[in-house]
């Protein structure tokens, strides 16, 4: 029996799908650059920041950091003139401006001069590295990076080191899909083009920074196999009252521009702060491919434009009742009104014929509108008992909404631009999710080491509703649905999970961690088809899963940070 999603599934991909929105061409062929940084002894610098820039506006293209071997490797870049920088704590910064890149290239060995000290008078200025290389994770500091301003959450998943963003917007980690999404350490339930339009949506001047978590421990979910990116939102905690306000503008093609508001009030109990926001985005994408198969060529060119309006708020405020217990309360919300116009051509050669013309052209059109909203609530309680010791308790809510009309014509036509044949489908699919979360976590230092455990229940509910519908052309009004292939799935999830992690030391350069994390998964999923002869009674799943992990560290390089 044909699964009505897969074969929404596989008209979208193949004959309407919207492609990526940012505006270039996709070049198959990518461009990598390598690299071997030594200090002045000639010996490997680990862990060091490489920064790629365009030379005609000094914007980052990517980051990355070298390897314990001294070694860097940046890859996926178009072909330019670039500026690399390196630049590692206690050596002066390291540049060669103006860097022609057509091809891959070698930079061969990069020698760092030695630090320079000045004993007469010292000045001591803290500011934070563009890369910090942890045990568990690697983090891209954001805040303060004049080179963020005005990109948006995608655009900065594509500068992060070890992260890669491809043309159809799937976000690897080290080569490697399924990552996680969370946002200030919660779960983001997006997936596809709903998570891509919520990052597209999030401006770099509301990030503090990314944490891009390749080992995550037992604390956290053991859902995907590529880690987790944890973005971090901005929490001011300067004294007194404050205000900012930030815009940012480009003009290309199309108009892309945004404004940020951002104010808190902080003394000694009390921590309010909040933040408005608002962005316009416009792009445009062209993809041209030439697939050579069984004795046919197919020649496809594809454009599509993307055009989305946002708005959002963040309001908390933290309550120090002394100094042992504090209460927080956090609330957001985000709207998104958005479109997707696509437009492919498919030409179909026969390449064994002496005919030049195509046997037959596909023209498919995918124009799509979706409204999207999200609110979250947050309260938590913080209880420091002693040194080292403290108990955090977080209550969760989470709405979101998503409603997605699309219209996909498409048509054959053949050399001559006759038609001859044609089908057009009409899809409405709205998304309605619900979570609620309730989780402590209590940490004590322990022989030498650090142990942390906690506890944690959650509770999905989505309803998914799939409307497919058929019209014939110029009578979009006159639509039917096709109650073969629409339906609507409800799933239920409960999840109670328990875990503990122990972190300790063997010496100065020796780390470890150890851990494990039970799940207790109950869950329900039913597909109610508006067809009854295809009813199917609904799955249960009820299983328990154990997680354990183990780490071990060597730290090549005594030195902290970068």
């Amino acid at each position: 029996m044909r699964s009505p999603l897969l074969t929404f599934l596989f008209i979208w991909l193949m004959f309407g799908a919207p492609f990526p929105n940012n505006a270039s061409t996709c070049v198959l062929a990518q461009i990598s650059i390598r690299g071997v940084v030594q200090d002045a002894n000639e010996e490997p610098v680990p862990f060091a920041n490489v920064a790629l820039y365009t030379s005609a506006d000094s914007s980052l293209a990517k980051v990355e950091t070298t390897d314990d071997a001294g070694i860097f490797r940046i890859s996926g870049i178009e072909g330019g003139t670039y500026d690399l920088s390196i630049t590692f704590l206690g050596a002066p910064e390291l540049r060669r401006n103006n860097e022609s890149i057509t091809a891959d290239k070698d930079f061969g060995i990069l020698m760092m001069a030695p630090a320079g000290v000045e004993l007469a008078e010292a000045t001591v200025t803290a500011k934070r590295a563009l890369v910090e290389v942890k045990p568990d994770r690697t983090v891209f500091n954001v805040e303060g990076t004049i080179n963020a301003v005005g990109n948006t959450g995608l655009d900065l998943l594509r500068k992060a080191p070890g992260v890669t963003v491809d043309n159809n917007e799937n976000i690897n980690v080290l080569s490697r899909s399924g990552v996680l999404v969370y946002v200030d350490g919660r779960r983001l339930p997006l997936q596809g083009q709903d998570l891509s339009n919520y990052l597209r949506n999030l401006t770099a001047e509301q990030i503090d920074r990314i944490d891009i978590i390749t080992n995550p421990g037992a604390k956290y979910e053991a859902e995907g196999n590529a880690g987790i990116i944890d973005i971090r939102l901005k929490k001011p905690e300067d004294e007194g009252g404050n205000a900012t306000v930030s815009t940012n503008a480009s003009q290309g093609r199309y108009f892309r521009g945004g404004i940020d508001v951002n104010g808190n009030y902080r003394n000694r109990r009390l921590n309010l702060y909040g933040n408005l926001g608002y962005n316009s985005t416009d792009n445009f994408n062209t993809m041209n491919f030439d697939n050579f198969q069984n004795g046919l060529l197919l020649e496809e060119r594809n454009f599509s434009r993307y055009t989305g309006r946002s708005s959002s708020y963040r309001i908390g405020a933290d309550f120090r009742l002394n100094d042992k217990h504090t209460i927080g309360v956090l609330v957001g919300g985000r709207y998104n009104d958005s479109g997707n116009l696509g437009r492919s051509r498919n030409q179909i050669f026969n390449m064994t014929s002496s005919n030049s013309a195509p046997d037959s052209v596909l023209l498919a059109t995918t124009d799509s509108d979706s409204d999207r909203g999200q609110n979250t609530a947050n309260l938590n309680y913080r209880f420091n008992i002693a040194e080292g010791r403290s108990l955090n308790i977080d209550l969760d809510y989470g709405r979101f909404r998503n409603d997605n009309l699309m219209d996909q014509p498409n048509r054959y036509v053949d050399a001559e631009g006759t038609q001859t044949s044609a089908f057009f489908n009409y899809f409405d699919t709205p998304t309605d999710i619900d979570i609620y979360t309730a989780k402590a976590d209590y940490e004590q230092p322990l022989a030498g080491g650090v142990l942390t455990a906690g506890t944690r229940f959650s509770r999905v509910r989505t309803f998914n509703t799939f409307l497919f519908y058929d019209y014939t052309e110029g009578n979009l009004a006159g639509r039917q649905l096709d109650i073969s292939q629409s339906n609507q799935f409800d799933y239920s999830e409960d999840v109670y999970a328990g875990y503990f992690n122990y972190a300790g030391s063997l010496g100065e350069r020796w780390s470890f961690t150890a851990g494990l994390r039970t799940e207790v998964t109950d869950a329900t999923g039913e597909l109610m088809p508006f067809d009854v002869n295809l009813e199917e009674p609904p799955v249960e799943l009820d299983y328990v899963s154990l997680f354990p992990s183990a780490g071990l560290t060597y730290a090549l390089n005594a030195q902290k940070g970068n």
